[in-house]
């Protein structure tokens, strides 16, 4: 059995790299540098809710004490029942991973907006301030849950093989975004 201290290193060291490009393809330097304009702030939340979108009805409803995932965007119709796909809890773990980190990361990133002011006309920000609220509580819930979990050594490569394909998700999306 892996314990949930390996899963969570094995999950940050195989998606290090992901996370890295990720960062540097989506303008993050520009959120950091506070050069980000309006027209890439619009593009940033178009790609955020279309990589939701993708992502969350694979982790709708997944609760496990304390922690429940808190979906960002709400599909507008669900799936039919032929499109959804059961999603085992390895899986759910590495999307999750990606989500919740994402969220917490969504905290500097609110801070960030709000000292932009050439974003005034986009605040307050809704997608990013929701996350300040209560992306790090989540963050914190998502760990606690996996403190109280055991994942087999298939397990934790499943979850880590999910992350990257999640983060591969949130790249195809940026890449679609005009």
């Amino acid at each position: 059995m892996s314990d949930s201290n390996t899963l969570l290193t094995a999950l940050r060291q195989s998606t290090r790299a992901d996370h890295e490009a990720l960062e540097e393809l989506t303008l993050g330097e520009k959120i950091m540098d506070g050069s980000l304009t309006a027209a890439e702030y619009r593009r940033i939340i178009d790609w955020q809710r279309r990589s939701h979108l993708k992502l969350e009805p694979r982790v709708i409803g997944f609760r496990a004490g304390d922690y429940a995932y808190r979906p960002r965007f709400v599909a507008p119709a669900a799936p039919p029942q032929s499109e959804t796909r059961k999603t085992d809890k390895a899986t759910a773990v590495g999307i999750l991973y990606v989500l919740e980190g994402a969220s917490l990361g969504g905290s500097l990133i609110y801070r960030k907006l709000q000292g932009n002011a050439s974003l005034a006309s986009e605040a307050p920000f809704d997608f990013y301030r929701e996350q300040a609220e209560w992306g790090l509580q989540q963050w914190r819930n998502f760990v606690a849950y996996l403190n109280g979990e055991s994942f087999t050594t298939d397990a934790t490569e499943r979850a880590a093989d999910a992350a990257r394909e999640a983060f591969a998700t949130f790249r195809r999306e940026w890449i679609a975004v005009p």
